[in-house]
């Protein structure tokens, strides 16, 4: 029985769904039933979203596991019936020591840039082009960690043409995989979403390349920006 390992993300959570990127075509048709168990045996009845590579209506399994969380791990298995089985990964990552030193040394900003990049965003997409605001599909959901059956968009968007926008970001140096990566996520769209629309990409990273920047640099509908952090540190008396 196929499985997939995901890590659940916001969206996710806030919203009662579960993604299946990378294994879509296990899965019936847009807005068909689907029958969800989990590892207590409780049936719940959902179905496919209907433009998207997601599982929506488990709001019921997530109230029944209340140590979901965002981050945390649950596997995906396919039922030779086609139904599915949830299970939360509880196993704890055991750490030697050497692991264990290396990881207090690391500061906490850095391996949750992304995450921490995305809220800023979510909020703040003004501040990136005037009049770009975060895609919500008919159901809602909004257009972060947007789940497509080829992968996962990190912030979907609308401009002010009310044209599509995609941004992907990167904590460090973006390699020009990523427009690989960006470009099939544009195509997706444009498919399945946009039809007549213009689809445009955004990469977002923190240190140049030029392979990346050449790489864009052909494309008409692509370009990269680039953003620096400005960090202060400042007394309790000084907090808002």
């Amino acid at each position: 029985m196929p499985e997939l390992e995901h890590n659940l993300t916001k969206t996710d959570v806030k919203y009662g769904l579960v993604s299946v990127a990378g294994i879509r075509e296990y899965f019936p048709a847009q807005g068909e039933k689907i029958i969800v168990y989990d590892d207590e045996g409780r049936k719940y009845f959902t179905k496919m979203h209907s433009s998207a590579a997601r599982i929506d209506g488990l709001t019921e399994w997530y109230r029944n596991h209340s140590i979901a969380e965002i981050g945390g791990s649950v596997v995906i298995t396919i039922n030779p019936d086609k139904s599915i089985k949830l299970s939360l990964k509880k196993e704890p990552k055991i750490y030697t020591e050497e692991e264990n030193e290396k990881e207090s040394s690391v500061v906490e900003i850095v391996p949750r840039m992304e995450q921490l990049l995305e809220d800023f965003l979510e909020k703040n997409l003004d501040h990136l082009e005037k009049g770009l605001k975060l895609y919500h599909d008919d159901n809602g959901i909004p257009g972060r960690q947007y789940s497509t059956d080829i992968g996962i968009i990190d912030l979907l968007c609308i401009d002010k043409d009310n044209n599509f926008v995609i941004l992907e970001i990167k904590k460090g140096k973006g390699s020009d995989k990523v427009i690989g990566q960006i470009t099939r996520y544009m195509g997706w769209i444009k498919e399945n979403l946009a039809r007549s629309k213009v689809v445009r990409g955004i990469v977002i990273v923190h240190e140049i390349d030029k392979k990346l920047d050449y790489s864009a640099s052909i494309l008409r509908n692509v370009e990269v920006r680039y953003y620096k952090i400005n960090l202060k540190f400042i007394t309790k008396e000084e907090l808002p």
